[in-house]
């Protein structure tokens, strides 16, 4: 099964989502490639099984500058044999657009025709272990949805 993880980071707290998402996959018998946007093309993952995005969100809401062609381009792609799921970095002192960036990325995804297998997940700043129940039960939904 071919698993991607996408994710962009400018304070590294994505990189920990990464990470704690990768070492699931791995505990539960799978290997997943790790690839930043900007250097991932939609094409780069015609053979994807599994896509998970990682995006942080940046100043009120903004999905960010490294992950808008991403972005923009799936807006014509066809994910519809894909499952995807997205998880990513806020800060809640944001308020009302803590997260925003997961939130238009799962819509981003779903009108492409993917399956959202589990419920978009924002982290606040960095993985802790409280986290690692929620990352657990993320990747289980994801594999569950693809086998």
């Amino acid at each position: 099964m071919q698993i991607d993880i996408i994710y962009t980071t400018i304070t590294g707290n994505s990189e920990t989502i990464v990470t704690a998402l990768d070492d699931e996959f791995f505990k539960q018998g799978y290997e997943a490639d790790i690839h930043e946007f900007e250097e991932t093309e939609l094409s780069d993952l015609n053979k994807s099984d599994i896509v998970v995005i990682v995006p942080y969100t940046y100043d009120k809401g903004t999905v960010p500058d490294e992950s808008m062609d991403f972005f923009d381009d799936l807006n014509t792609a066809d994910w519809s044999n894909k499952v995807c799921g997205v998880i990513g970095s806020g800060d809640k002192f944001y308020g009302k657009d803590y997260g925003k960036a997961v939130e238009k990325f799962a819509d981003q995804v779903k009108k492409a025709g993917a399956n959202l297998a589990t419920a978009p997940v924002k982290i606040q700043l960095a993985i802790d272990d409280d986290d690692l129940p929620t990352i657990h039960k993320f990747v289980s939904e994801l594999l569950a949805a693809k086998n």
